[in-house]
């Protein structure tokens, strides 16, 4: 038998002595809780297996420190990590593989697509979260950051991402108006936040509006980033996580936002 909180056994001891509403109310109270319970326990259950989606799986493959197995195009993380920072800027489809996000890219239509298996499977995984900031990692020195972190990736502690030295030379690259590279940090955000790497995301996004406060400024050889570049940064990284910046909903994550059933421990 379930051990029920304070509150419910109230309101079971009291039910005969209330009205006809009154407990309907309170079973409707117990009905939900229950429901909310067996949800938690399901989904603790399926996060230890892999995806069955074939290409979610390869995404899980390619992640995991100890398969390191390729993307669709049969490249690996450490490959990728791997490129020079011209490479990483005219090649357009290796951030969806890094960031992966529950809607699907109109850049790259065979891009992976997150779905609650494989949501929760990477937040149930450190080792797989510690890859993801490795990605970070390089697409953060990309832009012109480092990033220090009193934790391992994916745990709750202070991250601190600041411009690295000479950082000048890598923001001539985006801090414009307009750049495909504000899209990517768009994803880059989003994605952190969906596998679990919340600091990381607060802290990439408060080192984003630094730069645009302290550069783009007349006399500083550079542009100002747009206004609607910074609206979209701050969607993903403070809006509801079931809405995407662009206002498309994700139903399964829906639950998440409302009642914390995805707070859960790594196994």
């Amino acid at each position: 038998m379930p051990i029920l909180p304070p509150h419910l056994l109230g309101a079971i001891a009291q039910s005969n002595a209330n009205s006809p509403e009154e407990q309907d109310a309170a079973q409707r109270t117990l009905d939900t809780d229950n429901k909310r319970s067996a949800k938690r326990t399901k989904m603790s259950s399926s996060s230890g297996t892999k995806p069955s989606n074939p290409s979610l799986r390869r995404l899980v493959d390619f992640y995991d420190p100890d398969t390191k197995g390729p993307d669709g195009a049969g490249r690996t993380l450490e490959q990728i990590l791997a490129w020079a920072d011209h490479r990483l800027e005219i090649q357009h489809d290796y951030i969806q593989v890094l960031f992966p996000l529950p809607e699907g890219s109109v850049f790259n239509y065979t891009a992976p697509v997150i779905d609650e298996e494989t949501f929760l499977y990477f937040r149930q995984h450190g080792g797989l979260k510690a890859n993801v900031r490795r990605a970070l990692t390089r697409m953060l020195a990309f832009y012109g950051f480092s990033i220090d972190c009193e934790q391992p990736a994916g745990e709750k502690g202070k991250v601190t991402i600041e411009g690295k030295e000479g950082c000048t030379a890598n923001f001539v690259l985006w801090v414009r108006r307009m750049d495909h590279n504000h899209l990517r940090i768009t994803r880059i955000i989003r994605s952190l936040r969906v596998l679990g790497l919340e600091e990381e995301a607060k802290a990439f996004f408060e080192a984003l509006i630094w730069t645009c406060d302290n550069f783009g400024r007349i006399g500083d050889n550079l542009q100002r980033i747009g206004n609607s570049s910074r609206d979209f940064w701050q969607r993903a990284a403070k809006g509801s996580l079931h809405i995407a910046p662009d206002g498309t909903e994700v139903e399964w994550l829906e639950k998440g936002d409302t009642e914390g059933d995805y707070e859960m421990k790594e196994g």
